[in-house]
């Protein structure tokens, strides 16, 4: 964790910050009252943290202190946990400066080692142009949110847990800056994936309605990974999480599976392994022996490897809108989950030689609950696995796909 020996960190009236906001804060100046209250708390408590860092002559005044504050705030205004404690120092220049570490001309820096850096002047220039789709502050704080969890400290459990579904849902656009095709985000957002988060929230926090309109979907997922909605003519709402994760899918008996992996009896049987050589001792024993114990004990025998099998036998289909788990052959003893696919992560797929399954594709599912992030995993003993099916309709619905070779 890096040190510096002078800073300053004093905490600013919530008066002085509301009359600063109001004055030269757009994203402030359209929130509703109850959300300004809010806005002011969180950036209060964060101006508390910091310790404000003046470099090459630089003034540190209140008006610094509370502009860069808000951009963080803006950032992380939906989320939970806002504090981005991995950085305690916030070194401020003048203008562009030469970076230290660098040693090259920068505009903004963000470190792990626990600092950022930015360039006061071009922190102006980008709340003072609202509608450019580039400002300094968000850009940096948007980096300073991803790495707070790359290097483990408390960040927000959604941002952390959803970042992986928000980078399957962004490689259409993202590739299109990598190839040199027209995109409505700049081209800077094509050096790496941290870039392309960086740029999109810029693009997001400035130019929402023109996102929404040329990228509705990848918006959405904006929308859900920062937990609101901004725009430029009124106030952002935020909590907007669940209503857009929550879209209620058309129930099952009015859709047709796209694909369907029935569960194969005989295979299931064969992924019991070993324990196929115990079963048949059981039933070798019980008829040498003809006792009543003896039939007792091999039905009792039986009982258990139909429970086990039941457990064993899952189908699973791929619709329009979800992903429908049965576990059981038993309707009566199955059980059944139904995911959504915004709200699905991560779909892991595995050819047998998994957990001691060599009879199975293995398909775990990472998703999102509703409250918590989840697994569950499905040993399924279809005959056929169309792999590039699954793929494409996955690729095509933005959940992230491991499949091992």
């Amino acid at each position: 964790m890096a040190e510096f020996s002078e800073y300053i960190q004093s905490p600013i009236l919530a008066d002085t910050i509301h009359a600063e906001l109001e004055n030269s804060f757009l994203y402030y100046k359209n929130l509703n009252p109850s959300l300004k209250q809010r806005f002011v708390q969180r950036t209060s408590f964060f101006i508390r943290e910091k310790k404000f860092v003046p470099r090459q002559g630089l003034v540190m005044t209140s008006k610094i202190r509370i502009l860069i504050s808000a951009c963080a705030i803006q950032v992380t205004f939906g989320l939970d946990s806002y504090s981005l404690d991995t950085f305690e120092y916030v070194i401020v220049y003048p203008t562009i400066y030469e970076s230290p570490s660098t040693k090259k001309m920068h505009k903004g820096e963000t470190n792990l080692s626990g600092f950022i850096c930015l360039s006061w002047k071009h922190v102006v220039e980008g709340i003072e142009n609202p509608n450019d789709n580039y400002n300094l502050g968000i850009h940096e704080w948007t980096h300073a949110l991803r790495f707070n969890g790359i290097n483990f400290l408390q960040t927000d459990y959604f941002f952390d847990g959803y970042i992986n579904k928000w980078v399957s849902a962004s490689m259409q656009e993202y590739n299109k800056l990598r190839t040199g095709k027209k995109s409505i985000f700049r081209r800077y957002g094509a050096a790496n994936i941290h870039e392309f988060l960086s740029v999109c929230t810029e693009h997001f926090f400035e130019s929402p309605e023109q996102f929404q309109k040329d990228a509705p979907d990848f918006f959405d997922e904006m929308c859900i990974l920062l937990n609101q909605i901004p725009s430029t003519t009124s106030s952002a709402k935020i909590s907007v999480r669940d209503t857009l994760l929550n879209k209620t899918p058309t129930p099952e008996n009015n859709q047709i599976p796209l694909l369907i992996l029935e569960a194969s009896f005989f295979r299931t049987i064969l992924n019991f392994g070993i324990r196929l050589l115990y079963l048949a001792i059981a039933v070798i024993t019980t008829f040498l022996s003809e006792s009543n114990v003896g039939y007792f004990f091999l039905g009792i025998v039986f009982l258990i490897a139909a429970i086990k099998m039941n457990s064993m036998y899952f189908t699973i289909k791929f619709y329009n809108d979800f992903v429908y788990l049965q576990k059981g052959f038993v309707d009566s003893f199955s059980t059944q989950l139904s995911v959504p696919y915004p709200s699905l992560i991560k779909m892991e797929i595995f050819n047998g030689n998994f957990d001691n399954y060599t009879s199975a594709t293995v398909f775990q599912l990472n998703y999102y609950n509703g409250s918590k992030f989840s697994k569950r995993v499905a040993y399924c003993s279809a005959i056929s696995v169309p792999q590039q099916k699954i793929i494409d309709l996955l690729q095509k619905k933005k959940v992230a796909i491991l499949w091992p070779s």
